[in-house]
């Protein structure tokens, strides 16, 4: 139902039950007066004749009240002539066997009255009809704004452009519009951001591949074709020292495949939480970031002992600490690190902080910054990056492991 159609139907019924309470009260209450006029006026009568007034007065005076009625009878009484009680008849005699008869008549005026009282509902109904199809007019003008605000909202959802929506001068219904035109800005934007992030994740994903593909092609591609020689020669060769030679080189070959297919593995994905726990990991990665940049003054705490272990899970977490620490040693020009990595039963903190020279806004539409939110929330974590005015940035992340639903929200800061 329409809101016209509520505020309609509940004024309409409320004028009924007035209306309905008003016509009682005032119908009883002419009722009430024309009976107390007709007994005063009969009252008069009875008092004329008390007072031996001729027939004809008093017949005179009679017919000038609208609650009489004066008529003529002839024949015999079965009751006494001064019989009187209240709105009964007065007999009057004129002669033997003639009266003069005065009634109560209370219809003429009744009618009157209720003339009136029809006139009165009639003009009250033309109001509320008025009232009624000016409230409609009213609403109807007064809410298009709405109702171009729910077609736009169901735009929305459906994915489609949105039309313009008419200004109101309603504080309430401008309120609302502007929310939700915010609304549609900051949807407009994060698309606008999403789209950025893959283009750059689509353009990150070919150097992904460019990188392998080199790797592959002038590392291992190379070394293959090497030992293919080599095997050449061990075939072919009858000298021992060439053989020998040659057998050297196939080992040494062998080793460097080895090793450049360990290291595109652990590129693709952490093999090292395959065989120890988050903990050992997380101190492996902290340690080799040590190894590789002795020029920064390192303070690692790391406590996982208690902290319940999923493989899932605990590979978002170290892929965000490695970013995290990846973003200090490549942007951050800093000095000091702080790496504080806590968790139990409950859940999990992570606090990465250095003293470097922070990042400007668009630094959080990055690719590494991304990432970072996207684990966070892939998790139920809660992740807050902050870049201090006085040089830093403080990387947060927490994870409540308690309750039935985790918090998927990510703040920047």
């Amino acid at each position: 139902m329409s809101g016209f159609k509520k505020i309609s139907s509940a004024i309409v019924a409320v004028f009924i039950v007035c209306f309905v309470v008003f016509s009682c009260s005032v119908y009883f209450q002419i009722r009430q007066n024309i009976n107390d006029e007709t007994s005063s006026a009969l009252n008069q009568v009875q008092e004329m004749l008390k007072a031996n007034m001729n027939a004809n007065d008093i017949k005179a005076v009679a017919e000038q009240s609208p609650h009489l009625s004066v008529t003529g009878f002839t024949g015999r009484l079965s009751m006494p002539t001064n019989y009187h009680s209240d709105n009964q008849p007065i007999y009057i005699p004129i002669h033997e066997n003639q009266y003069l008869v005065v009634r109560a008549h209370d219809t003429a005026e009744l009618v009157q009255n209720m003339n009136l009282f029809w006139l009165v509902a009639a003009l009250f109904f033309t109001t509320l009809s008025v009232l009624l199809f000016t409230l409609k007019v009213a609403v109807t003008q007064r809410l298009k704004p709405l109702n171009q605000l729910g077609d736009a909202l169901q735009q929305l959802v459906d994915g489609e452009t949105t039309n313009d929506i008419e200004d109101s001068d309603i504080k309430e219904v401008k309120r609302v519009i502007g929310q939700f035109q915010r609304l549609q800005d900051s949807l407009q934007n994060k698309e606008r951001q999403l789209v950025k992030i893959d283009k750059k994740l689509a353009l990150l994903q070919e150097q992904e591949r460019s990188y392998l593909a080199r790797e592959l092609h002038d590392n291992v591609g190379q070394l293959l074709t090497t030992i293919k020689a080599h095997a050449y020669i061990l075939v072919n060769s009858h000298e021992p020292s060439v053989l020998e030679l040659s057998a050297q080189k196939v080992q040494t070959m062998s080793q460097q495949i080895s090793d450049a297919i360990r290291h595109l593995t652990a590129h693709l994905h952490p093999l090292v939480l395959d065989r120890v726990s988050l903990q050992q990991s997380l101190e492996k990665l902290v340690f080799e970031q040590e190894l590789a940049h002795p020029q920064i003054e390192w303070q690692v705490s790391i406590n996982l002992n208690k902290f319940a272990q999923e493989h899932e899970r605990d590979i978002h977490i170290y892929r965000f600490v490695q970013e995290a620490i990846n973003n200090v040693v490549k942007h951050a020009d800093a000095s000091k690190v702080w790496v504080h990595i806590a968790g139990d039963k409950q859940g999990l903190t992570i606090n990465i902080r250095d003293d470097g020279k922070g990042f400007d806004g668009n630094a959080v539409e990055s690719i590494g910054m991304s990432s970072m939110h996207s684990r966070a929330r892939c998790i139920g974590a809660i992740c807050a990056v902050k870049s201090h005015k006085e040089g830093g940035v403080k990387v947060q992340l927490s994870l409540c492991l308690l309750g039935t639903e985790s918090l998927r929200q990510v703040n920047v800061a």
